[in-house]
């Protein structure tokens, strides 16, 4: 009895090492059942219609197509793939579109279909990261594991644009029926907040300094707006257009020399503009404007109206 014990027990322990050792293996091989979240941007742009998919027995399967955010839901459950396994990320610029192929590292690419640029991003670990940034710029790319809050700030958060201004201000005449104000310059500032769907909120001020006709005065034309904007996200393209709406308050103040009274008075107006990226914290933005200006003379009860052209240009930041 006591020589099969002997026997018996080097071998139960045997099977439990080895169990311990099996064990992490086969956790390691479970296929994992969450979402994975891919954001391709291209140079700092989100890309739109951009296929992800999945490279498995030598070949090429689509999961998901990017939206106009840039933004791919793959269900991680349909690829045959253990939690761990380390996926490597390669993006192919082909003349029909782009695609991003997640590649198990038990897997290659054998060929590359002609006329197809072939770009090596990096490799990140299947089930194990909720979300991923997949980012080309020219000929280089990258994949980078992300949370979710930092793939948000990246469409939202603060803007500060400073511009530029030129105004052409209409229907503000003498009684003769010439143009009291010519054309002014100066500059504007706007902070604004945006949110990951283009809808954005924001308040600035401006400067314009105007010639009076029959004056060696000048007319400082001071305003302050609040401003809802919307900006398009047109796929892989660099550019974002926009949409504006604007509610200001303005003030005319004259210079010495000049006999008006200054005037004060609310406009409104729309606009659109357009910015392009030129690093990842700065960028050139441009607009148009126009508007409607109602003002009273300080100290009369008198009131006049006309409208405004307004054309900027200069640099956000964000």
């Amino acid at each position: 009895m006591n020589g099969t014990r002997r026997r018996i027990l080097p071998a139960t322990a045997l099977g439990v090492l080895a169990s311990l050792l099996v064990a992490p293996v086969d956790a390691t091989a479970q296929r994992a059942t969450g979402t994975l979240i891919v954001r391709v941007e291209e140079n700092g742009t989100p890309a739109a219609g951009v296929d992800i998919g999945v490279f498995t027995r030598r070949a090429g399967r689509t999961l998901a197509t990017t939206g106009s955010t840039g933004l791919a839901a793959v269900e991680q459950l349909t690829v045959d793939a253990g939690v761990g396994t380390r996926m490597f990320t390669h993006v192919l610029r082909c003349p029909g579109g782009t695609v991003v192929y997640l590649v198990p590292e038990t897997e290659r690419i054998d060929s590359i279909p002609p006329g197809c640029e072939h770009l090596e991003a990096g490799a990140f670990f299947w089930g194990r990261t909720e979300r991923i940034v997949v980012r080309v710029d020219g000929d280089h790319a990258a994949v980078e594991e992300t949370q979710a809050e930092e793939v948000t700030e990246r469409l939202s958060g603060l803007r500060l644009t400073a511009d530029f201004l030129f105004t052409s201000l209409y229907g503000f005449d003498l009684g003769s029926g010439e143009g009291e104000f010519g054309a002014g310059i100066g500059g504007q500032a706007r902070l604004f907040y945006l949110w990951p769907s283009g809808i954005g909120l924001g308040a600035g001020g401006s400067l314009t300094v105007h010639d009076v006709t029959g004056s060696g005065a000048n007319m400082n034309k001071w305003s302050a707006f609040v401003e809802p904007r919307y900006t398009f996200l047109l796929g892989s393209s660099r550019i974002r257009p926009h949409v504006l709406a604007r509610a200001s308050y303005n003030w005319l103040s004259y210079g010495s020399g000049a006999s008006s009274p200054d005037q004060k008075g609310f406009g409104f107006g729309g606009g659109i503009g357009a910015h392009y990226p030129l690093l990842g914290w700065l960028g050139a933005e441009v607009g148009i404007y126009y508007g409607y200006l109602s003002v009273d003379y300080s100290g009369f009860d008198e009131s006049r109206s006309g409208s405004e052209l307004q054309l900027s240009g200069g640099l956000r930041f964000f």
